[in-house]
């Protein structure tokens, strides 16, 4: 995410890119684990000690809304969030709740251009595809083998 593009968002939603609202972004954007709001606001709190949990709020909403962050889900009650708004999949663990980015080598691009003939008239803006089930390390914990279909 560029600065002009961030700056840009601000102005149109009638705010100003501050630096709390900087400090945030990039901590988004540098995060793979799909943060919830909370989380970010954990991490952002470790640099600058008065940021409010409202200002996190605000920020990713913004973000979301101009296309610069995606929401993925909503696990056990919590948004999270990818930086990452290049088409790719998701693995959610039903276990654990961690999400992983996964490597469709293209077939979400795909999927994102065949949207268009499944929803005619209709402007696609994107195309989300979850992937549920157990990672690794949950199955590992609970013994079940991990060649099983």
């Amino acid at each position: 995410m560029s600065n002009a593009k961030l700056r840009e968002a601000f102005h149109a939603a009638g705010m100003r890119l501050t630096r709390q609202r900087l400090l945030i972004c990039r901590e988004l954007a540098n995060r793979y684990d799909h943060p919830d709001v909370e989380k970010i606001h954990q991490a952002v709190r470790t640099r600058l000690k008065r940021i409010l949990l409202f200002t996190v709020y605000r920020t990713v909403n913004v973000l979301e809304q101009h296309g610069l962050a995606w929401r993925v889900t909503t696990w056990k009650g919590h948004a999270r969030y990818d930086g990452n708004t290049h088409a790719h999949a998701h693995f959610l663990c039903e276990e654990c709740g961690r999400i992983d980015d996964v490597d469709t080598q293209g077939a979400c691009h795909e999927m994102a251009e065949r949207a268009h003939e499944c929803v005619p008239n209709r402007q696609v803006r994107r195309v989300d595809m979850m992937i549920i089930g157990t990672c690794e390390e949950c199955l590992a914990t609970t013994g079940v083998p991990t060649d099983t279909p």
